[in-house]
């Protein structure tokens, strides 16, 4: 009898143990780091490895402290030097990666469709390339287009190659309609993918996207950028929407701006913030653990080999072993030749 009293009490204990840190969950404010890996176009030798720099800067802060984010790249940036470095992230499970386009600069909404389609087939491709045989598959399940520039032919698309959601739409700025005031995806009607929306900020009387680039651009100091952050983070935490940060490798990867996300980063983190991946918040708005099977075309990126079907590309990467397998995209990362 006594045996059975000490079990009861320990399993209400559990129970009890389950329920809080459930509760405690529940109460996670959700933060998603939307993180653009770009380049200026036409790039020196020089300048590749400033942004290689730049995108290792923001994967080891995040890698420090252990949080989740999503990185997205166009093609032209997948097919340098920086390749090896997408593919270090994508061996981390805290990473997702996400297709993007062809360029950083290009204009998605002036193409056919015809072009878009060879466009953006060839960025799910190379994106899914990013891997290292025999360690780790990578499927794109989202989408960011640069500039937030897309249009209807884009949706048809994304929706002929599966992707799940599109992050191209800002709160209340960029939306579908019925939609202005959703700050969590939502399905666009008519397609099978989710529009995340970036969040927005109000900023002298007008609401603005919370996106790094576009602060820089518009000549505000870092300062502003933070307390920008910080804002959005505890007006999310009242109304209880999720916090969608557009972030640039070139502008908070370096400098006074990386120094800003730092800073939010602890903050966000004192402030009990779960920090979560573009498809984890998709999967959160539909209250579900919604994950297709990945029917993967193309090749290994790190090996070179195609894939049983044709189309497949070879983003020209030498075979890197599965183990040790971050020393050798290091040393192959050192000694590759530029494209």
């Amino acid at each position: 009898m006594k045996e059975m009293v000490v079990y009861g009490l320990m399993t209400s204990i559990l129970l009890l143990g389950m329920a809080s840190a459930d509760q405690s969950e529940n109460d996670l404010m959700p933060v998603n780091l939307l993180i653009n890996v770009d380049m200026v176009e036409s790039p020196t030798q020089e300048q590749v490895f400033e942004a290689e720099g730049n995108l290792l800067n923001l994967m080891h802060e995040l890698q420090n402290k252990k949080l989740k984010a999503t990185f997205s790249s166009p093609y032209d940036v997948i097919a340098t030097r920086i390749r090896l470095r997408i593919t270090e992230a994508g061996r981390d499970p805290n990473f997702e990666l996400a297709m993007s386009g062809n360029s950083s600069h290009e204009k998605l909404s002036m193409k056919s469709y015809a072009e878009q389609e060879s466009i953006l087939s060839r960025s799910k491709e190379a994106t899914e390339n990013a891997r290292v045989c025999g360690t780790n598959e990578i499927v794109a399940y989202g989408f960011m287009p640069q500039s937030f520039d897309q249009n209807q032919d884009t949706y048809k698309v994304l929706d002929e190659l599966g992707i799940q959601y599109d992050a191209g739409f800002q709160a209340g700025l960029l939306y579908e309609t019925g939609h202005k005031n959703d700050t969590w995806p939502y399905q666009v009607e008519g397609y099978n993918f989710y529009a995340v929306p970036v969040s927005t900020y109000i900023l002298s009387d007008k609401r603005v996207p919370l996106q790094d680039k576009y602060f820089q651009e518009n000549g505000l100091t870092s300062s502003q950028w933070s307390d920008a952050l910080e804002d959005k983070f505890l007006e999310a935490k009242e109304t209880g929407g999720p916090v969608v940060i557009a972030l640039t490798t070139s502008v908070s990867g370096n400098g006074d701006y990386l120094d800003a996300l730092k800073e939010f980063l602890e903050f966000a983190v004192s402030k009990d913030a779960s920090f979560v991946t573009t498809l984890d918040l998709v999967n959160m708005s539909r209250e579900e653990g919604y994950a297709p099977k990945a029917n993967v075309k193309g090749g290994c990126a790190t090996c070179g080999q195609k894939g049983e079907e044709e189309g497949s590309i070879d983003v020209g990467i030498s075979t890197i072993q599965s183990n040790n397998t971050t020393e050798a995209i290091a040393a192959d990362s050192n000694s590759s030749s530029m494209n």
